[in-house]
């Protein structure tokens, strides 16, 4: 898990995310820790300090795209986009 975590164990991930006040189930994956009951503050120190993304379980991030809001938007008019 060196390779997603930098130093930072699986365990002390845990730890860190309960001492900041997450709630439920706390998941390392191979894109983020994903946890409950952080606001985003919280989720930004937790990821910051882990070198690793931190997703909202509540808010989930889209594969392979930037975040949970869908990449590009539907043309009103006009030609069709690649």
């Amino acid at each position: 898990m060196r390779e997603i975590l930098g130093e930072a164990p699986r365990d002390a991930v845990e730890h860190e995310a309960r001492a900041l006040g997450a709630t439920g189930d706390i998941e390392v994956n191979d894109r983020a820790i994903v946890v409950e009951g952080l606001d985003e503050p919280r989720r930004y120190y937790l990821q910051h300090g882990c070198g690793y993304q931190c997703h909202d379980r509540n808010k989930p991030h889209h594969y392979r795209q930037h975040g949970w809001a869908p990449i590009g938007w539907e043309a009103e008019d006009g030609p069709q986009t690649a």
